[in-house]
């Protein structure tokens, strides 16, 4: 009996052994465990993220991620709207005009108080007025100006800027104004005054074809001159011009400025199709003469008082004839067109051919836009 209850009591502890070992072994492996997850890894360790987080739903997607394509909320739609106020509106022109008067007015030896030339007495070309006579002749240009009633207006036979911005602020009408200024001493040149802002001008003084002429070639005898303007949201382009006098005169000289002038233009016209371009001056001939004939023979110009008896055309009495020398052409293109009926001759009375103290009178008409 005794021997049975020690074998019992044998196996009994052999299990009791057993089972601890098993629960010991158990313990040990679960903190193996663990100590291997909670392990941080070393700096320099690079980890590679598995392929197959790239199927990551969005409720796990980072502050990186890129935005969703979800309505935006009363605060971003407030920050939308004042990024787009703060973005430059387009250019609008409530105030486009509709047309504009342009005129060409030859002066008269509108000298300054200075002799230039070293000869100034009453047989030279170049003048000295006194104080009074000069202050006289800004006066009555003025005047004259004003009736004319160009928005444009372009001169001839000026001096000086200094006498170009005395009539300037005299006038009081014009916004700038450009003297053609070729740099000869005692020299009348050509000019312009003008509503709106000048953008671009030029003299053209380069030398020019003449066939005629000795060595072939000469220059425009007063400045051809080029200004480009923007009046009323509109591109204009004017052209001022005086071509040779008939006083010791050269015809050849004078036709190949019109030629030269008559090639400027057209090139004018071919790189601003959407400008108004018009040239005006005291261009020294005659409607139907060869000079004009550049011009009147081509279906690229308009000469605007052809519309105008031979008598309400002349600008000038030359040799007991009323004639005209003054002169305005419309250079077709999309931009503007003369507006038919509006060629006016400006004198003093029907019967006269000049304007104030000028011995010329003036030309001026209107095109629409």
């Amino acid at each position: 009996m005794v021997k049975k209850v020690n074998k019992f009591l044998i196996l009994l502890i052999k299990v009791l052994v057993v089972a601890t070992v098993s629960i010991l072994f158990s313990c040990s492996s679960d903190s193996g465990q663990q100590d291997e997850e909670n392990v941080i890894p070393d700096k320099d360790t690079v980890v590679t993220p598995d392929e197959s987080q790239d199927d990551v739903t969005d409720s796990h997607s980072s502050d990186d991620a890129a935005p969703s394509e979800e309505e935006p909320d009363e605060e971003q739609e407030e920050k939308l709207d004042e990024e787009q106020e703060e973005e430059p509106e387009e250019e609008s022109c409530s105030d486009a005009i509709n047309s504009v008067v342009i005129g060409t007015y030859n002066t008269h030896l509108f000298f300054d108080k200075v002799c230039d030339s070293d000869s100034c007495s009453s047989s030279d070309f170049e003048s000295v007025p006194s104080n009074s006579e000069y202050n006289a002749k800004v006066s009555d240009l003025a005047e004259s100006i004003k009736e004319i009633g160009a928005d444009i207006i372009l001169l001839q036979e000026v001096e000086k800027e200094s006498c170009l911005k005395d009539l300037f602020e005299k006038s009081g009408s014009y916004d700038e104004f450009f003297l053609g200024e070729k740099g000869y001493s005692a020299s009348v040149d050509t000019g312009v005054m003008t509503k709106g802002k000048i953008t671009y001008k030029h003299l053209h003084p380069e030398q020019i074809e003449c066939p005629d002429c000795e060595g072939g070639k000469t220059t425009f005898t007063r400045a051809f001159l080029e200004t480009h303007i923007e009046l009323g949201c509109r591109k204009i382009i004017v052209f001022s011009a005086h071509f040779r006098s008939k006083n010791d005169d050269d015809p050849s000289r004078r036709l190949a400025e019109a030629a030269a002038a008559a090639k400027i233009l057209k090139k004018r016209a071919g790189e601003n199709p959407d400008a108004l371009i018009v040239m005006g001056g005291d261009l020294n001939d005659e409607p139907g003469s060869d000079t004009l004939g550049y011009f009147e023979n081509d279906s690229a110009f308009l000469r605007v008082a052809n519309e105008l008896s031979t008598k309400n055309q002349a600008t000038y009495y030359y040799r007991g004839d009323a004639i005209a020398l003054d002169h305005i052409f419309w250079v077709k293109t999309d931009g503007g067109t003369y507006k038919k009926g509006s060629a006016e001759v400006v004198k003093d009375a029907p019967s006269y051919y000049s304007l104030g103290s000028s011995d010329h009178a003036a030309l001026k008409a209107t095109f629409e836009f």
